[in-house]
């Protein structure tokens, strides 16, 4: 029986390291590029333009979504807060 020297060991475990460390980059590349095709790009708002307030996420008593509105009105950019969220200027009450 023949046992592998260390030096064999050694660039056995390099190589295996080396295949690893690549296969890891490409798997990072593809993760990237599906992120990417279904993240879409900021619009490029800017505070003080006014903009469509949609009714996608407000809860109403409208027995229907269906039924309700799909925009309310335009409103007032007050602040960006992240990549594709913003702040408007809401009328009290």
């Amino acid at each position: 029986m023949e046992i592998p020297s260390l030096e064999d060991l050694l660039k056995k475990m390099e190589t295996m390291r080396e295949e690893a460390k690549t296969a890891m980059e490409k798997i990072k590349k593809m993760t990237k590029r599906q992120y990417d095709k279904r993240t879409c790009q900021s619009q490029g708002l800017k505070t003080g333009e006014q903009v469509w307030l949609e009714a996608r996420n407000i809860q109403t008593n409208q027995p229907s979504k269906k039924l309700d509105q799909k925009r309310y009105r335009l409103f007032t950019i007050k602040e960006k807060i992240r990549q594709r969220a913003y702040r408007l200027e809401l009328p009290e009450g």
